[in-house]
């Protein structure tokens, strides 16, 4: 019978020895595949969607929390400073947020700020984790909790610009439709005088 933990962990032993012996290669293309797609849909944006709006600040969150394994009560404090300090900063950032739609679907881009500090600060916590096997560390979670703040209030800040932008557009077409009825009553009355 195989025993599955043991099973596993020869796996990841077995994917951490590729990794750790083709190391240069495989953060070469991390950064030319992760980093571009990131720069892309930053600057050309990226559908809209429910789940990518929640997945990925808690994907974030789940990776800063990760850093806060072995941190003192006053370290931990210092990272929540950090973390209310970016959740109250990305109101800052709230007018770069758009809404457009391509092809009849809603789409957005990010704040650029925002999405560069988060792609820089991934780019170098798996360089870290790669070169250095540094996991955790006082210096990496104020940082990563600074920005997973950032991250989660930019979500809320997307939110937030997306009912603006639903607003707009309704009371946009609200406005057409009197001048469209206006339009059709001034018809109905000039056919009614022949």
């Amino acid at each position: 019978m195989i025993n599955i933990t043991q099973l596993s962990e020869t796996i990841e032993g077995m994917v951490y020895s590729i990794i750790f012996r083709y190391k240069d290669i495989f953060f070469s293309a991390f950064v030319a595949i992760f980093v571009g797609r990131r720069i892309i849909r930053i600057f050309l944006g990226g559908r809209y969607s429910v789940r990518s709006l929640i997945f990925s600040p808690l994907l974030y969150l789940a990776f800063t929390g990760a850093t806060y394994v072995g941190l003192t009560t006053l370290e931990l404090l210092a990272c929540s400073i950090a973390f209310a300090l970016g959740l109250g900063l990305s109101s800052v950032f709230k007018g770069q947020v758009k809404f457009f739609e391509r092809k009849e679907v809603l789409h957005y881009r990010r704040s650029p700020v925002i999405g560069l500090a988060w792609t820089i600060a991934f780019v170098v916590r798996i360089y870290l984790l790669i070169y250095y096997d540094v996991t955790a560390g006082f210096f990496l979670s104020i940082i990563l909790s600074y920005l997973s703040g950032l991250i989660l209030g930019e979500a809320f800040q997307i939110a937030i610009q997306k009912r603006m932008f639903e607003f707009r557009r309704k009371s946009m077409e609200n406005a057409k439709m009197p001048a469209r009825n206006s339009e059709r009553d001034a018809e109905k009355s000039g056919s009614d005088r022949l």
